[in-house]
């Protein structure tokens, strides 16, 4: 089993190692982790120190769906298109990016690249007021996915994709018939789920307790069919209780519809980042998720405000998980 963290191209990530890739790598290997889990942007990733890179997470479509049915014609504006669905122009363009996107990530040796199945706009992350369900996600996901994987040779991707699952409309886990319909819907083998832990607590607000949170999980997975079960080879492993302030939040911000796209997609940012905590497991509990699992990769996707945070919420998980530090930490970092 490895253990990851999670990481990204982006500046926020970056400037805390002085956008120096070998203190990533230095700072990986002294806690004893078996590398990163990074999210690539639409562009080429830079050159990464050799095994640094375990796992890739594919750039989030956030709103793509009123794009793939209904392409230039979509009531989506041009700063949606090109920050929330890869600046696609329509469904063929969409298999063209994805396509693209599969072959980066391949080109950086990863045993997986993460997809996120969903689908939500800036407002509906607010109101809950959705204009497409999970079936109608889960639907149009499967037709991308096997249409992008028919490119390739043989029909299989260059690079195994792990399926998540948010809160939003699209794969959750918390209706086994619809992660079912992925085993019987995609036309290719190289794919697997990965299942986020605080992303599954998030869909139920009323969950109040660290314990409430892994029962949840725990339960969840009771649920699922043995043939979904059997295709969850990962976990990103964070625990959040935002219960109280999901219950709490606006409805939608005070003329939130007139700002500008930055602004709102500020405030949406915002706001999903108060819902998502991404706090570490304290309780040793956490091991029985891990039990019931038994994933071939932890990622451990951690807030931090910095290096130093990250390195304490780090060790925090992984005594809950192991009853140890990581190898090279020390108590003084927690």
């Amino acid at each position: 089993m490895q253990h990851l963290v999670n990481f990204s191209t982006h500046a926020i990530h970056l400037d805390q190692f002085e956008r120096d890739w070998e203190r990533v790598r230095a700072f990986v290997s002294r806690l004893g982790l078996d590398g990163i889990e990074l999210l690539i942007g639409d562009d080429p990733p830079p050159v990464m120190p050799a095994g640094l890179v375990q796992g890739v997470h594919l750039p989030y479509w956030i709103r793509w769906l009123e794009i793939w049915h209904a392409g230039p014609d979509a009531a989506v504006s041009r700063e949606e298109r090109q920050f929330l669905a890869g600046g696609a122009r329509d469904a063929a363009h969409m298999v063209a990016i994805q396509r693209r996107l599969w072959n980066q990530a391949a080109a950086l040796r990863p045993l997986y690249a993460v997809f996120h199945v969903s689908h939500v706009t800036m407002e509906e992350c607010f109101t809950r007021t959705y204009a497409f369900s999970s079936e109608g996600v889960v639907s149009a996901t499967i037709d991308l996915l096997n249409a992008t994987a028919a490119t390739f040779p043989g029909g299989e991707p260059p690079v195994r994709l792990w399926l998540e699952n948010l809160w939003w409309p699209g794969l959750t886990f918390t209706d086994p018939e619809l992660a079912g319909q992925f085993v019987q819907g995609l036309r290719f083998e190289n794919w697997g789920f990965v299942l986020d832990t605080g992303h599954l607590i998030n869909t139920c607000p009323e969950v109040a307790s660290e314990d409430a949170a892994i029962d949840l999980v725990l339960e969840r997975l009771t649920r699922l069919s043995p043939q979904v079960r059997a295709r969850i080879e990962g976990l990103h492993l964070s625990l959040s209780l935002s219960g109280a302030y999901q219950r709490a939040a606006p409805a939608l911000p005070v003329g939130f519809a007139t700002l500008p796209f930055a602004e709102r997609y500020t405030l949406a940012r915002d706001h999903v980042a108060l819902i998502d905590q991404h706090r570490p497991f304290v309780t040793p509990r956490c091991r029985e998720i891990v039990s019931a699992i038994r994933p071939r990769v932890i990622t451990h996707e951690l807030l931090r405000l910095d290096r130093h945070e990250l390195e304490r919420n780090l060790g925090i998980q992984y005594c809950a998980l192991t009853g140890a530090l990581p190898t090279g930490g020390s108590h003084a970092t927690l």
